[in-house]
């Protein structure tokens, strides 16, 4: 049988026809869904080229279009390579490199929520080689436009990565990034395996400068369920990336105003070697070391403080994710400070600061005062030395061995510390410093909220000079002090402080205190050095200070100050001066101390109180007591006085008063006493010559009788005053006993008044004053050759002659009257007889004398029936007369 072949075969050449039409029709089917579902609105390729190692495009363009995005990718001269499997690798060809000439790649995301479904879509895991990545890629010149902070920025720059065909890693990938001139390579190696360990390491390079290395390793024990992490970044110098910054704020917002400017050059490291779980808590409980370091060479702004420099190292320690420093050490310096140092008083201002921070061995024991509480173990604290230095304004200089905590609470303790500055010149409360200098020697603690501080030798304040401002008071304006230093060793410093609030609550300076001055000038004030010695307490509320002030010549007070701020200052003051050596010490210390007051003996005791209210007039209250106090003034000496007197300063008023004041003895040539006294004595301040005299008792005993003033009162304003002091039973043998007349005799009683007329301006004189004898009268005897003389020229003499020289008066009466140059007139009224005149009969004797009273006592004085002192002071006197004759003075000045 003959089979008909030709008909057969078109049959198959039919079927086959439409089996690949067929096939066709159903491939191009699928990929339109495929197309479809994925959003690929457009693919074209042009000059497509197969072959059994690869696939070629001359060029290829694709858009996307999904819900959430838009994607338009452009590609030229792109080829594909891939090799046959090998046994064992399965049926599929394996991708060996992947290259680009040119791809651009336009991605623009719309607004509204990703689709459920994308956000779900199946992710290989990274420990698996996937099949469709090949082994290497390059891409010579590509662009991306992404969205971005700015809208949508451009990346250009070319990508290669490459790794093992049969393994994911180790890959290595360089990619460079091109903008405005610049260029940016980043050079990144990872190696190892995902379970176990990673290693990876990169380095960044700027127009061609390696900036930054940084390598990292990742470790997995499976064992403890633990993760090791180490590694390390170096930064040999810092770029000039201002345009960077520029640049990366288009894509995200960067606060630039908030950073600070770029140091012109500068270098960083860091490396670090952890241990910890390996999940999110890896940080919060690692254990391990870190270490950092930078250099800054140049000044470096830095915003709200200043332009900085220089270097920093830090070591960390970490212990179940508590961390703490281990070592510190830091060489910088502050230049050009910002707005705070507007805060520091301008003349303290510093230009530029240092600090220097090394490690230090472990203080030797915790500061005194230091509470057990706050000791805590030797591990907790790292020992520093700390020095801080400024130059230009105080030229402050701080050195301390000091220990920080290196976790919570903080806490500083201070072992030896120095801090010194020092200042060309200081004006502070109304007062001119020159040269002042600080030191201060301390030690002690400090925490957030409380500080303990203990001053050592030497804490000093020196300076040179110390005056007041132009247009203070008068007294004030001549106030000097030369070479004034103050020590505060061994005083203590407690404050309380909330930091946060930046509020000081209590402060207190407790201890010894002592203050030299080599030269103190006042108006009221001999120049000499001082000293003062005591102790101070000190707080936000109120400063007591309480000590001897000692001058050179030996003289001391015992002074205390109470100045509660806003309050009442009061300061009390104590002396005691005893004998001729203390007086005269005290006589070297105060410019207005008479000259020609001398003491020689006894005692005086002075307290003072002076009160300064906040807002109010001053108050100054005293009392002097004397015990057996002796001495002379001018050609005047007085003996044993006892008794106190009060003096107060307020208003402007001065009042001084004494309850009760005795004097054994006055003598300025004629002796009398004892004098006792009680008054007062009130007058402003402005006019002290003006005030008011009230005698309570004035009286002495005087010649064998009495002397006395009537209580009263006088304004001496209303000058001059009349002061009538009576004179009762004085003896006038007595008084001829002192007369310096030779041959003078008599006796008798003698009673009267004398009103003396007192003004400040001129003196004392008397008008009309009278002083009689008591009956029955007494006796007169005068021999004298002068009146024998006048008696053989004159016959009416000669009977007052032979009359005196044995007079028996019944009445004596005499009109006394004194003018303000010492010039005495005595009226003698005489009524007697004598055995010498008419055989008894009655005689009548009127006589005028004139009497230099100054000359008259100078007589007495020298005659040295005051003292020797008054006796020398008297020939001092004569013998500078002798030498200047128109020298009409009494002032005895030596």
């Amino acid at each position: 049988m003959r089979i008909a072949w030709k008909p057969i075969g078109w049959g198959l050449f039919t079927v086959l026809v439409l089996a690949i039409l067929s096939g066709i029709l159903v491939a191009r089917h699928l990929w339109s869904q495929a197309l479809q579902k994925n959003g690929i609105e457009t693919l074209e390729w042009q000059g497509l080229g197969i072959s059994f190692s690869g696939v070629s495009l001359r060029e290829l363009r694709l858009t996307q279009s999904l819900p959430t995005r838009e994607i338009a990718l452009q590609g030229r001269e792109l080829d594909l390579e891939w090799r046959s499997p090998e046994w064992g690798e399965g049926w599929l060809p394996k991708l060996t490199a992947l290259t680009a000439g040119y791809l651009e790649l336009d991605w623009y995301t719309k607004p509204g929520e990703q689709p459920a479904g994308e956000s779900q879509q199946a992710q290989l895991s990274p420990r698996e080689n996937p099949a469709w990545l090949p082994a290497e890629i390059s891409i010579q010149q590509f662009k991306v436009t992404l969205p971005c902070e700015a809208g949508r920025c451009p990346l250009a720059g070319n990508l290669s990565v490459s790794r093992s065909e049969s393994d994911l890693m180790p890959i290595t990938a360089n990619v460079q990034l091109d903008h405005d001139g610049h260029h940016i390579a980043l050079l990144a190696t990872l190696d190892g395996a995902w379970d176990s360990s990673l290693d990876f390491s990169a380095e960044l390079a700027i127009d061609g400068t390696r900036y930054l290395h940084a390598k990292s390793g990742f470790r997995k024990h499976n064992a403890d369920g633990l993760v090791s992490w180490h590694g390390s970044v170096k930064m040999p110098d810092l770029p000039r990336a201002d345009w960077l910054l520029a640049w990366l704020q288009t894509w995200q917002e960067i606060p630039l105003e908030q950073l600070p400017d770029q140091p012109e050059a500068g270098s960083m490291e860091a490396s670090w070697d952890l241990q910890g779980p390996g999940n999110e808590n890896f940080l919060a409980q690692a254990t391990g070391s870190a270490k950092a370091q930078a250099q800054v060479p140049q000044p470096w702004p830095a915003p709200g403080l200043g332009s900085i420099s220089g270097n920093v190292e830090l070591a960390l320690e970490a212990n179940q994710g508590q961390w703490q420093p281990e070592t510190l050490l830091a060489d910088l310096e502050l230049s050009n400070p910002a707005m705070w140092i507007r805060k520091v008083p301008e003349l303290m201002r510093p230009d530029s600061l240092t600090l220097s921070v090394r490690p230090a061995p472990a203080l030797a024991s915790a500061p005194a005062r230091t509470p057990a509480v706050q000791t805590g173990p030797a591990g907790t604290f790292l020992p520093l030395n700390v020095e801080l230095g400024s130059r230009g304004g105080a030229n402050v200089s701080l050195r301390s061995h000091l220990a920080v905590t290196t976790k919570a609470p903080w806490m500083v303790q201070l072992g030896e510390t120095r801090l010194s500055a020092a200042l060309p010149e200081l004006e502070a409360a109304g007062w001119q410093l020159t040269r002042p200098r600080l030191q201060l020697a301390l030690s002690g603690w400090m925490n957030t909220t409380t500080a303990a501080l203990t001053f050592a030798e030497p804490t000093l304040l020196e300076v040179d000079r110390l005056e007041s401002r132009a247009g203070a008071t008068a007294a004030a304006d001549e106030t000097r002090l030369k070479g004034l230093r103050a020590d505060l060793g061994k005083t203590t410093l407690d404050a309380t402080y909330r930091v946060g609030q930046g509020e000081l609550d209590t402060l207190s300076l407790e201890g010894p205190v002592s203050v030299n001055a080599k030269q103190v000038r006042h108006p009221q004030l001999l120049p000499q050095p001082w000293q003062f010695s005591g102790r101070v307490n000190s707080g936000l509320a109120h400063t007591d200070v309480t000590g001897v002030l000692r001058a050179s010549t030996g003289t001391t007070v015992n002074l205390d100050l109470e100045f509660p701020y806003g309050g009442l200052l009061t300061l009390e003051g104590k002396t005691r001066v005893s004998g001729e050596r203390e007086a005269e010490a005290l006589a070297r210390v105060f410019s207005a101390w008479p000259a020609l007051l001398t003491v020689s003996g006894g005692t005086v005791s002075a307290n003072a109180t002076f009160k300064q209210p906040s807002n109010g007039a001053m108050l100054l209250d005293g009392k002097l007591v004397f015990a057996d106090w002796s001495g002379t003034y001018d050609r005047t000496a007085w003996s044993r006085v006892n008794g106190s007197a009060e003096f107060r300063l307020e208003d402007d008023r001065i009042r001084v008063s004494t309850p009760e004041l005795t004097v054994e003895e006055v003598n300025p040539g004629l002796p009398i006493g004892p004098v006792l006294l009680a008054g007062t004595y009130e007058a402003p301040l402005a006019q002290l010559t003006a005030g008011k005299l009230t005698l309570e008792q004035a009286s002495s005993d005087a010649l064998g009788g009495e002397i006395r003033i009537h209580p009263a009162s006088w304004d001496l304003a209303q000058a001059p005053v009349r002061i009538p002091i009576e004179l009762k039973q004085l003896s006038l043998a007595h008084l001829l006993q002192l007369y310096p007349t030779e041959g003078l005799a008599g006796t008798g009683i003698l009673s009267g008044t004398v009103p003396v007329l007192f003004d400040p301006a001129t003196g004392i004189r008397v008008e009309r004053g009278r002083i009689d004898a008591l009956e029955p009268g007494g006796r007169l005897q005068l021999t004298a050759e002068r009146l024998k003389a006048l008696a053989t020229r004159n016959e009416s003499m000669k009977l007052v002659a032979q009359a005196l020289e044995d007079f028996r008066y019944s009445v004596l009466d005499s009109g006394i009257d004194y003018d303000e140059n010492g010039t005495l007139v005595l009226t003698l009224h005489l009524k007697g007889t004598s055995p010498n005149v008419g055989k008894g009969q009655p005689v009548v004797l009127n006589i005028n004398l004139e009497e230099d009273i100054p000359a008259l006592l100078r007589s007495l004085q020298l005659s040295g029936k005051v003292s020797d002192a008054v006796t020398e002071r008297v020939k001092n006197l004569f013998k500078r007369r002798e030498q200047n004759p128109d020298d009409e003075s009494d002032d005895l000045l030596e």
